[in-house]
């Protein structure tokens, strides 16, 4: 075998044992055996689920129908899929750089950087496109809790701002990403958004499988939706466990929620998450390695068997 697939099928092996190791450790934490105390219409939560992971394949339209049409489908659903599913079981946000190993085997390190940073970027811009209408629709009572909401959305608007300036003001930097600055850009924006949104669904239809009204659920999505995304900016443990909870009793306090009650409505919520993206990271690591390493043993099989020589018979001698 040659040892660059021999490497290769090492770091798989590594990274698949690492992400069931931390995978362990991490679900210990969700406490999921305090949900089969409530009255959860799991059909909705399955239809949830359903709907986060398609909201990942719609994420990966991004680059296909975006800015990068030479990939194919399935890689970009690879790429997007498995550094959620990764970010789900590591700490730090560490599947956002994973996923560069999943590009296609001709992509420059400074293009995978590109593709990295231009679509995370795209992230953060629809996320506060949905958190900032968030804030005056969801109706918070708590005031202190409006009012740093606020303070987090004008920074976030800041920083965005600021990067702009950069952009058009810092030659070095539009000149880095001049050829992504066109139309193919807006389209990526466009599927962003979507997959964005999808997920907002993703959790009405959770907060509606948990017990509450279908339209008051609408304003708890928006309240749970702003407040666990503008707090996910903070790189912090596996899934974001503990830190999810926090944002999701505070969007809900905030609407009156009891705390006991908000507590159990995020346990729902994480467990439809990981019930989502690990499945689907499972599937798309299995069909990477299929797609990298199986070609590769498939091509050294070829290489090291004999070929077939027809017989030909000798020239008798006269």
């Amino acid at each position: 075998m040659p040892a660059k697939t021999t490497l290769k099928m090492f770091i798989g092996i590594t990274i698949t044992a690492v992400i069931v190791y931390y995978s362990i450790g991490t679900l210990k934490g969700l406490r999921v055996g305090e949900l089969f105390h409530s009255n959860i219409n799991w059909g909705l939560a399955v239809v949830s689920v359903a709907i986060f992971m398609y909201a990942n394949y719609i994420r990966g339209l991004a680059y296909t129908r975006g800015i990068d049409r030479d990939m194919d489908t399935m890689t970009a659903f690879q790429i997007v899929g498995l550094g959620h599913a990764a970010n789900m079981v590591l700490p730090l946000h560490i599947g956002e750089g994973l996923r560069a190993a999943f590009f296609p085997k001709g992509y420059s390190a400074i293009r995978r950087t590109k593709l990295l940073i231009i679509p995370a970027f795209a992230d953060f811009t629809a996320i506060m496109m949905l958190s900032i209408p968030a804030v005056p629709f969801a109706g918070f009572k708590d005031q202190s809790l409006l009012k740093a909401l606020w303070i987090l959305t004008f920074l976030c608007i800041a920083a965005f701002i600021l990067f702009m300036i950069f952009i058009f003001f810092l030659p070095r930097l539009r000149n880095y990403f001049s050829e992504y600055l066109n139309f193919d850009t807006v389209k990526m924006m466009f599927w962003v958004v979507i997959s964005w949104i999808l997920l907002l669904v993703s959790t009405w239809i959770g907060l509606v499988a948990f017990g509450f009204p279908w339209v008051a659920s609408i304003r708890m999505s928006f309240a749970v939706f702003a407040a666990t995304n503008i707090l996910n900016f903070i790189p912090a443990t596996p899934g974001a466990i503990g830190l999810f909870e926090y944002g999701t009793i505070l969007g809900l306090g905030g609407l009156g929620i009891d705390q006991t009650t908000a507590l159990s409505a995020s346990l729902l919520l994480h467990l439809i998450q990981y019930a989502a993206l690990l499945p689907l990271g499972a599937f798309l690591y299995i069909k990477a390695l299929h797609g990298q390493y199986g070609e590769a043993l498939s091509n050294m099989w070829h290489t090291n068997r004999p070929k077939n020589t027809k017989w030909v018979k000798p020239k008798q001698s006269k």
